[in-house]
This record gives C-alpha cells, structure tokens and sequence, in this order.
C-alpha cells in the first residue's frame, strides 16, 4: 500500500511538472510523455488526477492546452505569465477596461488579473470571452490602462488626445 501511494505522488509530481513546462493538449499526449518517463497510468486515473490536482484545459493559440487552475499556481510570475497568454487586446473605455481573451479563458485570464492585484483596478467582471476591468483610484486611467497592456505584451496606448476648444 505504501508503493501504490508513493507511485501515485510521483505520477503526480510528474503530471504538474509537464503540464507547466510543455504545451499538453490532451490525455492521450499527457499519458505518452507520462509513458516515456517510466510511468504507466490508464485514462481513468489520468482523469481522476487532473481533476483532484486541479489542472484544467484552456483554449490556447494553436487549440487547447492543459495548465494549472489559478488557484494552484505558485508566485506573480505564473499569473503574469498567464494572463499574457490568454490576452488579445486590451481597449480603455472612460473608466472601463475591455479585455478580449480566446473563448472560455476570460475567467482563468481575470483570476489570473485579480491575483496580480494591479493598482488603479477596483474590480473585475468576466464572461466567456470579455474581461470588464473597473479603474479607479487617483492615477490617471490610461496609465492604469498602459500598464494592464503591458502585461499582455501590447504596446501602451499613451494619454488621451485633448480635444480642441
């Protein structure tokens, strides 16, 4: 009994450990690289500890992929990480924030956000695929915006014109 839980921490450790250094998209891939490292498991365990270690699939640029719940993540640079993978723009609005992310990662892609706690966001609302940011606070809100862009890698959008007299 002992070895049957000492193999099941180490499938694990191994499952967390691939799931954040490649791109995984499916059981099937998840159970070969398994495999390839000594460790044999079947789909159904495979599933059952996915879910207890909750690492969850997302859509991703070339379909899906398998990470950590945000929850489970360690540090600001996974959720930094995270948040800049998932984001494809990001457009200021009066004091609004409109995040645009791949379909279903716009919750994944707001916890990620609220965990990073950036200054200037009061608050976050997420749907399947828009993120509603509400800025506040006494920074400008394009700087608030600027930095919000940067984290997603895009170029900052500057202050706002002035509009003639």
């Amino acid at each position: 009994m002992v070895e049957r839980a000492t193999g099941r921490d180490k499938r694990r450790k191994l499952l967390l450990e691939l799931v954040q250094r490649e791109l995984i998209s499916s059981q099937n891939q998840l159970r070969e690289r398994l495999s390839e490292l000594g460790i044999v498991a079947n789909q159904a365990t495979l599933s059952r500890d996915l879910r207890e270690l909750a690492i969850i699939k997302v859509p991703h640029q070339d379909g899906s992929r398998y990470v950590l719940a945000s929850g489970q993540m360690d540090g600001q640079g996974h959720h930094q990480s995270r948040f800049r993978e998932l984001v494809v723009s990001v457009e200021l609005s009066l004091n609004l924030l409109v995040i645009r992310t791949p379909p279903g990662s716009a919750q994944p892609c707001a916890l990620a956000l609220d965990k990073l706690q950036v200054r200037g966001v009061l608050g976050t609302v997420a749907g399947d695929d828009t993120i509603f940011l509400v800025l506040g606070g006494e920074e400008p809100f394009y700087s608030t915006a600027d930095r919000v862009r940067g984290m997603a890698g895009l170029p900052p959008l500057g202050p706002p014109d002035t509009l003639p007299d």
